[in-house]
């Protein structure tokens, strides 16, 4: 009986599992088709979304941005040519973005206002300290800003990681293009020992150093005594800079010696003014107490010369009217008296000898401890003047490893025909600034950036370099260049690319370098350091000197300077942190509630990277 319900049951459960395979065998072969199309649909929908991402920048090496107001445009050049464009947003009236040319010296993923509001100004990319930053925004078409330039949300973070700090910004009305451009004035790079060119390539000095190079960049002549000018390579210019840093090591112990043996002549010095306090507080006793004692002898002179003449006063003139032995008395006393005074008047002389002595002895010991207080106030400055000495030295080591690191950098140089000066920066640092030799200079130069793209070859001595030419006045006002000759809805529906700039005039530009004259020390010293990515800037103005009075910061020249809005910028951290938020609140960007900045923060997965581009602040 339970072996025949065991069989039963089992056979009722095998053609219920044979009934559901057949069911989802059915279902499998009718559904087949669908997925088929689904997936299909799928895989277009993929490649619609692949074609509508915009493609990647890519760049090769040092870029120039130029941003043109009138066309509200920036176009993009790297060592090829023009990279791509993109629409912008500058300064509308009153918060005008300042025309001239900038670098970029600071970096930040995301950043919020601290002049308006805590706006949003994602991908920020600082021009200035003072306020003016290229970062994403909207884009209405005209110039809308309160002085950055604002890129599209998107352009903005692709074009966030293409860019580097020290990469030139122009801003003009209308931009020239960058051209490929040679020029004798142009600088070249030391030859290496094994590259060594001959003599008559580079007779020109742009690729020879003098005995005075290290002197301008590192202040001392010390470290070239070995090395005469023709024979000036990398090599040996790293040789000398590794002679100069030791001697500048060697001086720290001596200053620490230095001020070793102040603080002991101080502590010598503190101890010789006690003593001569001391002995003068002895002699000031001793001349105290002979004074007393001459005091005393000269009142018992002086009542003894009364006595005296008390006794005297009694003898009459006419010895007739006395009787003898009254007379005989009273001359038996003055004569006794006058005995008494000479001693007296012996020892009333000597006291006030003694006395006069100790008063000298007195006043000489005063001396000599006014005098120990001197020397102890001497001792106490050359103690100052020692640890100053000492705190110099260790700076000197620290700013040469400074300007070592720096090297790593390319060189910015500027020549201004308003000062007649050229400066050199490296790192966001000066280096040097002397006089340079314009022909006519009464007459303005024009202004133009020189860029370093490249090494001619693998020697790397010569240098490609690109010239581009900047103007303050407008170049092009036809109303296919500007699109503010425009209604709102036709600027908001301009076109995303637009003619690329006219090329710069390299003509003009030889004319101009064809006026300057560099010293030779200077020559000299960019050949050490120049490398690709290295500027020159010519300008018939100054730099801006409210600009870049600032720490960290490059040259700035703007057409015409402009008064910063803010006079002291907030201080730099010790390093830019570069925070890439993977939250999926992204939309928010401007002027966004504490509440919904707060939870959005909160919520987002944040990772934090440092960027070694030195102490930077933040954005206004």
């Amino acid at each position: 009986m339970l072996s025949h319900i065991s069989s039963n049951h089992f056979g009722k459960a095998f053609s219920r599992v044979a009934y559901a395979s057949l069911a989802i065998a059915a279902i499998a072969q009718f559904s087949a088709p669908q997925a088929a199309a689904q997936e299909q649909q799928r895989s277009k929908s993929k490649q619609r979304a692949a074609a509508a991402k915009p493609a990647p920048i890519s760049t090769e090496g040092p870029l120039t941005l130029l941003v043109s107001l009138n066309q509200q445009r920036m176009f993009i050049y790297d060592a090829n040519g023009m990279v791509t464009q993109t629409r912008v947003s500058t300064g509308k009236p009153g918060h005008e973005t300042p025309k001239g040319i900038y670098s970029i010296i600071e970096k930040k993923e995301f950043h919020e206002s601290n002049i308006y509001l805590g706006a949003k100004m994602p991908h920020m990319q600082r021009l200035t300290m003072t306020g003016i930053a290229l970062h994403g925004g909207v884009i209405p078409g005209y110039a809308a800003s309160g002085g950055c330039v604002r890129l599209p949300f998107d352009f903005a973070r692709r074009f966030f990681n293409v860019t580097d700090i020290n990469q030139r910004v122009v801003i003009a009305p209308d931009v020239q293009s960058p051209v490929a451009f040679e020029h004798a004035a142009l600088f070249s790079a030391l030859p290496s020992v094994s590259e060594s060119p001959a003599p008559e390539r580079r007779a020109d000095g742009a690729g020879v150093t003098a005995l005075k190079v290290a002197d301008a960049l590192l202040g001392s002549a010390s470290a070239h005594a070995a090395t005469g000018p023709a024979d000036r390579t990398i090599e040996t210019a790293a040789e000398a800079r590794r002679a100069e840093r030791q001697r500048l090591v060697d001086a720290i112990p001596h200053a620490a010696e230095t001020r070793t043996a102040a603080i002991d002549a101080e502590k010598a010095a503190g101890k010789a003014l006690a003593e001569a306090r001391a002995a003068a507080k002895d002699a000031r006793s001793v001349a105290n107490n002979a004074a007393r004692e001459a005091d005393k002898a000269k009142d018992a002179l002086k009542a003894q010369e009364r006595k005296l003449k008390r006794i005297v006063a009694s003898i009459p003139t006419n010895t007739s009217k006395i009787r003898a032995d009254r007379l005989a008395d009273l001359q038996a006393q003055e004569a006794a008296e006058r005995g008494r005074i000479a001693p007296q008047t012996e020892e009333a002389n000597r006291a006030a000898e003694t006395a006069d002595t100790a008063a000298k002895a007195a006043k000489a010991a005063d001396a000599a401890a006014d005098a120990a207080q001197d020397a102890l106030k001497a001792a106490k400055a050359e103690v100052k003047n020692t640890a100053n000495a000492e705190t110099v030295a260790r700076k000197a080591v620290d700013a040469f490893d400074r300007r070592e690191a720096n090297r790593s950098y390319p060189v910015s140089v500027f020549v201004s025909s308003a000062t007649g000066m050229v400066h050199i920066r490296q790192g966001f640092e000066r280096v040097i600034e002397a006089q340079a030799t314009i022909e006519n200079p009464s007459m303005p130069l024009d202004t133009f950036v020189f860029t370093a793209l490249d090494w001619q070859d693998g020697s790397k001595t010569d240098l490609k370099w690109t010239a581009t030419e900047v103007n303050e006045y407008s170049t092009r006002m036809s109303s296919l260049d500007v699109d503010g000759g425009l209604s709102r809805k036709k600027r908001q529906a301009a076109p995303q690319e637009v003619a690329a700039p006219l090329a710069s005039d390299a003509e003009k530009a030889k004319r101009t370098l064809d006026r300057i004259k560099f010293p030779k020390e200077v020559s000299d010293l960019i050949a050490e350091v120049v490398k690709p990515g290295s500027t020159l800037i010519v300008s018939s103005y100054d730099m801006a000197r409210s600009e870049t009075r600032y720490a960290g910061t490059d040259f700035v020249v703007q057409m015409p300077e402009v008064v910063a809005k803010i006079s002291k910028p907030t201080p730099r951290p010790a390093a830019v942190q570069v925070v890439e938020d993977n939250s999926s609140n992204s939309g928010c960007f401007f002027f966004c509630g504490s509440s919904s900045s707060s939870s959005s923060s909160s919520k987002a997965n944040k990772r934090v990277k440092q960027r070694s581009n030195g102490s930077k602040s933040a954005v206004y």
